[in-house]
């Protein structure tokens, strides 16, 4: 059985804004009546619905993530998940290859509140996904942590199919104020003021650090490694090797950063 009830008390919990939250489950009631489906039920509602579903993003927002939910928890099979899938419309994708200049990031760091700088700045000198960032400061007290002279090394081992975050790299005074101040940061209050003020997105700060380390002559399977990319060469699946020269390469970060911010 499909219980949405479960799947809306899951979505409530993400880190997403209220507004976002309310327009996506504003078109729930357009296309489910009830909260609880078979599997067989769901997926023929998606291919009766589907013209409906179809005419607005949100609306197909809201079904794939339900649909995603559904795969994770294992509530349909393969062949379910594939029909329902392809019964949605896909957005034409277009490539994002824009990275913000130093200029920019220093004006977005001068903008934010002190908390709220603090958050922004984790993003920016560890260059993890958001939802990483979100797990590191709900368990921060909780996770293994390695000290070296000039940054720490935080043991995430937050594994989720094909995007792994094993380690999480920051410079130790960043680490420092991160403990000091934890229980005042939220990542929807930095978003909020992004958003109020037309900074650069969180997003963004991915791309800056990964650009940064090709700068600083970082290889890219190390770089891909603190962002919890899978190697592709057989030498960068050396997992031990990688750990090594991650752990070497991460004070030319920390020596750039003190300069930058």
């Amino acid at each position: 059985m499909i219980q949405l009830v479960d799947w809306k008390d899951s979505f409530l919990k993400q880190d997403y804004s209220i507004d976002y939250k309310k327009q996506i489950l504003a078109k729930f009631p357009v296309i489910f009546k009830k909260y609880t489906y078979k599997s067989n039920e769901f997926v023929d509602l998606i291919s009766k619905k589907s013209n409906i579903i179809n005419k607005s993003d949100r609306s197909i927002k809201l079904v794939r993530l339900i649909i995603n939910w559904c795969d994770e928890k294992q509530l349909l099979t393969e062949q379910q998940l594939t029909i329902c899938r392809k019964k949605i419309r896909n957005k034409p994708s277009s490539i994002d290859n824009y990275v913000p200049t130093d200029i920019e990031i220093k004006d977005t760091i001068s903008k934010l509140s002190i908390n709220n700088r603090l958050v922004y700045i984790v993003y920016l000198v560890s260059g993890i996904r958001k939802v990483e960032g979100k797990y590191l400061l709900d368990n921060i007290n909780k996770l293994k942590v390695q000290k070296f002279d000039s940054f720490v090394k935080i043991s995430m081992n937050y594994l989720r199919k094909t995007k792994n975050s094993y380690f999480c790299y920051l410079p130790l005074e960043v680490y420092n104020k991160l403990i000091k101040n934890n229980k005042q940061l939220s990542i929807s209050s930095l978003e909020n003021q992004i958003k109020r003020n037309k900074l650069i997105p969180i997003k963004y700060c991915r791309k800056w650090f990964y650009t940064k380390c090709i700068e600083l002559e970082i290889p890219e399977s190390i770089a891909d490694y603190y962002q919890g990319r899978s190697a592709n060469s057989i030498g960068g699946n050396h997992y031990l090797s990688r750990q090594m020269l991650a752990d070497k390469n991460y004070d030319k970060i920390v020596s750039y950063l003190n300069i930058f911010i």
